[in-house]
């Protein structure tokens, strides 16, 4: 006789990367995932990025969206990522600091979450280009609404470009 499994659920995660070999944080990002049982179904393509909400000088961001499948509940996941981060550099949460790796849940398939600690959908989501234009590759909606859409509005405000298709090969 088995057990059931939990059931999975998508979730689209946020990375972001601009310290050191901002590349190989994203990559390495995605396999300390998998190994943590997130299941890496799909990678956008990768941008490029200046920081938004800092007025300090930083280098320029390298950023993607993956959607993943999970059975961990998000405050679970959530520490998933966050020990990711630990083990890839970051000391810090919260600032706008330059970081090795930065992962954001940024939706989940039928789930709403506001916590002290986490938020979901993320509160910024609708503010970023440089999370809705990686999105854009992968959905062109969410909950009603057109990622394209308001990307397109944000881009004259936002820098943010293309810089690589395939990048990433599981």
């Amino acid at each position: 006789m088995t057990c059931p499994s939990e059931p999975a659920y998508r979730v689209f995660v946020g990375l972001g990367s601009n310290l050191g070999d901002r590349l190989a944080n994203l990559c390495r990002a995605l396999q300390l995932l998998q190994e943590n049982g997130v299941r890496v179904l799909r990678v956008s393509a990768l941008y490029e990025s200046e920081p938004v909400g800092t007025d300090e000088p930083q280098p320029l961001y390298l950023n993607a969206v993956a959607e993943v499948e999970t059975t961990q509940p998000l405050t679970e996941l959530l520490e998933t990522m966050e020990a990711v981060e630990r083990a890839l550099g970051r000391q810090t949460k919260g600032d706008h600091r330059p970081r090795p790796i930065d992962l954001d849940i940024l939706w989940t398939e039928g789930g709403r979450v506001k916590t002290e600690r986490l938020v979901v959908p993320h509160p910024r989501l609708w503010e970023r280009a440089f999370v809705l234009l990686p999105l854009a590759d992968l959905t062109e909606e969410l909950d009603g609404r057109s990622v394209h859409e308001v990307v397109q509005r944000l881009q004259s405000e936002q820098k943010v470009w293309k810089v690589s298709e395939n990048w990433w090969v599981p």
